[in-house]
């Protein structure tokens, strides 16, 4: 195995975080759909999704020394998950975005299919020691107001995916990128008063069997994994081969009350996870995912301030060197 880090940039230029994350050899990152900048589009015309944008995003993560790897966003998608008579209408923009990935050479779209709202948060800023704050979820706060489109149910939700991956699947397999789905955020069954389907085991492997092509993959974003089984590592290796991207992370308590934790602070075993990959040979990419805002850090968002995000890269770069010498040793 060889540890990929892509760590992700949300920043609308290079910055010295940038500069830092070649310092530790990190040369892979994730994306977003240049959606909020005004100077990266050719005209009104444009969408985030259209070649021109994204090939100006493309040319200045790589003109800073890194490879756009993988895109963690996705064009309006909610008239597809609620299966309204729209849908095709997005389908066809998901169509042409992954096409463009094709052209500037992105190998993985992480997606989601949460219906009404996306992943939560309902603390931004929870006292975690020593002047640092974390992030977290708590379901008592949740009341039943409906997202503005309403109630779907289960059954709704996974004939629209079956219906959604055989249009786009074979487009992602002529142009090369990896479909990953990325976990429910919570993983709970119920959201506001809409069904949730992501948010189980037994429900990748539904995922997995809906459409058999290679590139119908997961994102398996630890901190959601690790609340929906006690035996993280036997998944790892259950889903190897469909496992495109993996946000390398951790949480304290349950789907229903948790809070995002210090890297190796929570409750998973991340030795046994990272032996798993090494076991596997993961060949894909991983990166770090709300991490802690230090004392004096700078936050552009909530669970992705810069100190706490370089440490927990050098705590992923030091776990597998120690796990892989160790075996090749022994």
């Amino acid at each position: 195995m060889k540890l990929r880090i892509a760590e992700i940039l949300l920043e609308d230029r290079p910055n010295d975080f940038w500069r830092s994350l070649k310092l530790m050899g990190v040369d892979e990152v994730t994306g977003i759909l240049p959606r909020w900048f005004a100077d990266w589009r050719n005209s009104y015309e444009d969408d985030p999704w259209d070649y021109y944008p994204l090939m100006r995003y493309r040319n200045m993560i790589e003109d800073s020394g890194f490879h756009l790897t993988a895109i963690e966003d996705n064009p309006p998608m909610q008239n597809i998950i609620y299966g309204t008579e729209r849908r095709d209408e997005e389908i066809e923009n998901v169509i042409r975005m992954i096409r463009n990935f094709g052209r500037i050479g992105v190998k993985v779209w992480c997606y989601n299919w949460m219906a009404g709202t996306g992943w939560s948060r309902t603390n931004t800023h929870i006292p975690g020691g020593y002047g640092s704050y974390v992030t977290g979820f708590d379901r008592s706060f949740i009341g039943d107001d409906l997202p503005r489109m309403g109630r779907i149910d289960a059954a709704s939700l996974w004939k629209n995916l079956k219906y959604f991956l055989d249009e786009v699947i074979p487009v992602a397999e002529e142009n090369d990128v990896r479909l990953a789905m990325h976990p429910d955020d919570p993983p709970l069954p119920s959201f506001r008063g809409i069904d949730r389907i992501m948010n189980s085991i037994e429900a990748y492997q539904r995922l997995i069997d809906l459409n058999r092509s290679e590139y119908n993959g997961i994102t398996l974003c630890q901190g959601n994994f690790t609340l929906m089984t006690d035996d993280l590592p036997s998944v790892i290796r259950r889903f190897h081969d469909r496992i495109y991207f993996v946000h390398f992370r951790d949480v304290s308590g349950n789907s229903e009350k948790f809070v995002e934790t210090l890297i190796g602070r929570g409750k998973t075993d991340m030795a046994a996870c990272m032996n798993a990959y090494i076991e596997v040979d993961y060949r894909w990419i991983m990166r770090i995912d709300h991490s802690p805002t230090f004392p004096g850090d700078h936050e552009l968002i909530p669970g992705y301030s810069y100190t706490g995000r370089i440490y927990s890269i050098g705590y992923v770069q030091g776990l597998f060197d120690s796990l892989s010498n160790h075996k090749q040793i022994s």
